[in-house]
């Protein structure tokens, strides 16, 4: 019996210890077998939870700009656009690489996020909608570690991992409370921020049940443009600093023509504007015309009578500057609720659920919208305030006397996820189903203009807007301290115009891992296998003013499907599609004798499209580690991505607008690029090739060195309209009708381009990254440092035709003249072209001693040009330099760690940029510097408070 119940005792004792050693199997990012070790077999970056707060990061966007294999940053308001296209609220995005939002998989413990509804166009010659996880949805606080896998993982996590993955992993085992309180403010302007943040987890039913949360709250007060002198004019010639060359050139003039003094034509003056009169050459109402014969007070007529046809347009000493309007960093309010629950349902199987939520409101302002060539009319000799006693058209005119334009966008996602995983002998399953929605609501006070015609048009004084009044005649260039116009007459026209998107995102998946399938001479050979079906949706609901419900028919009889002032006709678009997929992964250890090891990783994977056909993608990695202080890392990763739903649907018209030149004129104004989807796009093919080096002369000490290419086919392509612009030109000095997608009126202004997405692109990108890792204990505390660098070494798109039939005729300036400035954009080799620099970087070194702590980081991206702005130097043509941006982060802290009420308390105060490195100045930006790339905080104090209970 005790020889029983002894053989009973150990055989049970034996089963547990096996069952503690499949529990301590562990997943790593690029790999779904779990098996015991991490054998660095794949280049990934990971930032674990004092990495983040060393970041000194208050938002997922901060987060990401810290890594530097991170590309430009092209959503949220970096981009200081104020179109109503441009604003998407509380976004930031992922480029990994620098290939483009899009390309980047991103997850949440190990499974997809949904992208925000938002869009805009990536980085190079390829300007097409994209969407984008929004970074911002997941707090900073309460991140158990950051993982971003720098490989292709297409066979691995799915065809849309070209560049690699961004994994978030949220503290799901937490037990006890934290609560945490941080302030921060940008010296010397109004910019502060306040987060909140408290994170709980309890154990239940006996320690078989976990429970955590956490909520996050965020409140940023932000600041205008003129806090900063690089953003506080948009007319940049003689900024300081500016190289010789460039210093007073009109190209760094981004003045506005459409200003508050008007463009008007009539039969007595021709096309006409106004100003005031003290600046002479006056045709009438000023002191070198009929002296208030118009009965303009201080303005007068400037027509073609005294300037010639060019100069009847608003010119520099009326011009106005949008620098002076507009916010450099907008009022935000966000919060993040994330909360994780795990049940031991018996020693095989354990349920999970997961839920988040994230709510966000950013708020702006900025100028009234211009009426642009679409928008035209006429006001007829006796409107109330019209001087002339003749008809009148209205050309261009900004009406900044009925106040600033507001924006706000309102911003939702959440996500609930359930699934069971366990054992089943040797293998490790798990299976889980989401459902994830994102929606953002965009709301802006803007002009109807039927009802703006009609208040202009009107005979009675109590209904009618005076489009004749000018600016401010003492402050000509901005909106001055001009009397805003009364709330009853502004009410007939100012409505609230509103945009609103949805994506969402539902998926169900099964997976399985076995690190011991077969044996093999090496070792034990292991296999992953699943399934995956995920369907996804995308719908934009535009305002009535927009999408044709309220057309507006123009001076001539034209009929314009948008009504909102200055804005193109966008129409309501919705699509979908379901993705099927089912994947296998294989791990075969090659050598494992002492010192030396090796490993091959086989993976496949097919998807299939309800719309856009189907993929089978390879991969193959190969990790070999001759001798104890050195491994080889390499491997191949084949990618296959469909069209964004925005891309593809026929239905999506999505129009951006802003001033570009146009040869056939010679002149610089606002023309309207519509981009138009297209149901016949193809799937977008790539490779992804990378190999690296492990060097560990020391326990403490490792340098890594990894080299990757990727190349990609079949591009969903759009001609930047600069060069649709251009090769229109060419073909009328050839003597042709033009490009027919270049629209003009009579007068040859083009009010529109339309473009239609194309597969007609490819391109090549390379680099290098480098990592240090030091570690090394001492008597007076324990330090670490860190580098981690990125070399960008090519960036290459092929030249479409249009490009081509453009860069042809740029080289016979005698015929083709007007071509001399003009840029094409985008094709060729990109690096250092409006971005793209080559080397980005961070280090850092961090102390521990006793509760103390303390650190410095620097943060570093090289030079790159603005291909905006140009000058002849030596007969040669050079673009305008942006410098280089070095900034130095700094900090200290103290843990009080004892039996008082204090214990478990944390202080921690630091300074980012303790410098106060402006950003270099740049042209081709609307806030003067590149928010890609460069900050515009300046020197950041802040201070974090926590306690631990």
């Amino acid at each position: 019996m005790l020889t029983a119940l002894s053989s009973q005792v150990a055989f049970a004792a034996e089963k547990a210890e096996i069952k503690e050693e499949e529990i301590e199997r562990i997943s790593v990012v690029g790999s779904n077998i779990k098996r015991a070790a991490d054998v660095s077999t794949l280049p990934i970056t990971v930032m674990s939870a004092s990495d983040i707060e060393n970041s000194a990061a208050v938002s997922g966007d901060e987060l990401l700009r810290s890594i530097p294999q991170m590309g430009s940053v092209n959503f949220g308001e970096t981009t200081g656009s104020s179109n109503v296209n441009d604003a998407r609220g509380d976004v930031g995005s992922f480029n990994l690489r620098g290939l483009g939002a899009g390309n980047t998989l991103v997850l949440l413990n190990g499974r997809r996020m949904v992208n925000h509804p938002g869009t805009q166009s990536k980085s190079g010659a390829n300007k097409v909608p994209v969407n984008t996880v929004n970074s911002n949805t997941l707090p900073v606080s309460g991140l158990r570690s950051l993982e971003v896998l720098r490989d292709g993982a297409a066979a691995i996590y799915g065809s849309d991992a070209i560049a690699g993955v961004v994994n978030y992993a949220l503290d799901s085992e937490y037990v006890g409370s934290k609560v945490s309180l941080r302030y921060g403010e940008s010296q010397g302007t109004p910019l502060n921020e306040t987060t909140f943040s408290y994170l709980g987890g309890l154990e239940l039913n006996e320690g078989r049940s976990n429970l955590v949360g956490s909520v996050t709250i965020y409140n940023r007060n932000g600041m205008m443009a003129t806090e900063r002198p690089y953003s506080a004019s948009h007319d940049r010639r003689q900024y300081p600093g500016l190289p010789e060359e460039f210093v007073g050139d009109s190209q760094l003039d981004n003045r506005s023509s459409d200003t508050p003094w008007g463009e008007f034509s009539s039969s007595s003056y021709g096309t006409f504007h106004l100003q005031p009169e003290s600046m002479g050459d006056c045709d009438a109402g000023g002191a070198d015309g009929a002296s208030g014969a118009l009965g303009l007070d201080g303005v007068c007529v400037v027509g073609e009578s005294v300037s010639g046809s060019a100069g009847s347009k608003p010119g520099g000493d009326v011009k106005f500057d949008r620098g002076t309007t507009r916010p450099l960093s907008s009022d935000a309010q966000r919060i993040n609720f994330y909360t994780h629950f795990t049940h031991q349902v018996n020693d095989d199987v354990e349920f999970f659920a997961e839920g988040i939520y994230y709510q966000a409101e950013l708020t702006n302002q900025s100028e009234q919208n211009h009426n642009g060539s679409k928008h035209r009319f006429n006001i007829a000799a006796d409107a109330f305030y019209n001087p002339f006693d003749e008809k009148v058209t209205l050309r261009k005119y900004r009406p900044t006397d009925i106040g600033p334009r507001t924006v706000t966008v309102d911003d939702t996602s959440y996500r609930v996820l359930a699934g069971f995983k366990g054992y089943m002998g040797e293998w490790d399953w798990e299976s889980a189903a989401f459902y994830s929605a994102a929606e953002t609501n965009d709301a802006s006070t803007r002009i109807d203009i039927n009802a703006f015609e009609k208040a202009v048009n009107s005979t009675d004084e109590s209904t009618a807007y005076n489009v004749f009044g000018g600016g401010d005649i003492n402050n000509p260039n901005t909106i001055g301290n001009r009397p805003l116009v009364s709330k009853s007459i502004t009410d007939q026209f100012l409505i609230q115009a509103h945009t609103d998107s949805t994506t969402s995102l539902a998926s169900i998946d099964f997976k399985a891992s076995n690190s011991e399938i077969f044996e093999m001479p090496a070792g034990d050979a292991g296999l992953a296998l699943g399934v995956e079906y995920r369907y996804e949706d995308y719908t934009s609901d535009r305002s009535k003013y927009v999408d044709g419900s309220l057309p507006f028919t123009d001076y001539k009889g034209v009929v314009n499907e948008s009504s909102l002032y200055g804005s193109s006709a966008t129409t309501d678009a919705s699509a979908s599609r379901s993705v099927t997929s089912v994947f296998a992964e294989l791990i075969l250890p090659l050598i494992d004798s002492g010192d030396q090891y090796a490993e091959v990783q086989l993976a496949a994977r097919y998807e299939n499209f309800s719309d856009g056909g189907d993929a089978l993608k390879p991969k193959v990695a190969l990790f070999y580690k001759p001798t104890n202080w050195l491994s080889m890392r390499a491997s191949y990763a084949g990618g296959f991505k469909v069209p964004g739903l925005q891309q593809s649907s026929e239905e999506a018209s999505m129009p951006r607008r802003s001033s570009k030149y146009d040869p056939v004129l010679d002149d610089t104004y606002a023309v309207i690029d519509n981009r138009q989807g297209n149901s016949n796009l193809a799937p977008e093919d790539s490779v992804n090739t990378s190999f690296g080096l492990i060097f560990e002369p020391l326990e403490n000490l490792t340098f890594t060195v990894d080299y990757w290419n990727i190349e990609q086919e079949n591009l969903v392509f759009l001609a930047p309209y600069e060069t649709v612009l251009a090769h229109d030109y060419v073909l009328r000095v050839d003597g042709g009708a033009g490009n027919p997608n270049v629209i003009r009126d009579e007068d040859l202004v083009a009010s529109q381009v339309n473009n239609r997405y194309i597969n007609a692109s490819s391109q090549e990108l390379s680099g290098l990254d480098f990592g240090v890792v030091y570690d090394f204990e001492t008597s007076f505390g324990d330090f670490e440092f860190n580098v981690n660098a990125a070399y960008l070494t090519k960036y290459e798109t092929s030249v479409d035709s249009l490009s081509a039939t453009v860069l042809e005729a740029q080289k016979d300036l005698v015929k083709y003249p007007n071509l001399e400035d003009v840029e094409v954009a985008g094709v060729g080799d990109l690096i250092k072209q409006d971005g793209n620099p080559e080397w980005r970087a961070k280090s850092s070194l961090n102390w521990r001693f006793n509760g103390w702590g303390a650190g410095v980081s620097l943060n570093y991206v090289s030079e790159f040009v603005d291909t905006s702005t140009n000058a002849t130097v030596d007969d040669e043509k050079v673009f305008l330099p942006i410098d280089s941006f070095t900034t130095v982060d700094v900090y200290g802290s103290y843990k009080v760690s004892n039996d008082t009420l204090l214990d478990g308390s944390y202080i921690r105060i630091g300074v980012r940029n303790i410098g106060d490195e402006e950003p270099p100045v740049a042209d081709n930006y609307w806030h003067g510097y590149s928010g890609d790339y460069h900050s515009n905080r300046g020197r950041y104090l802040y201070m974090n408070l926590s306690k631990t209970f």
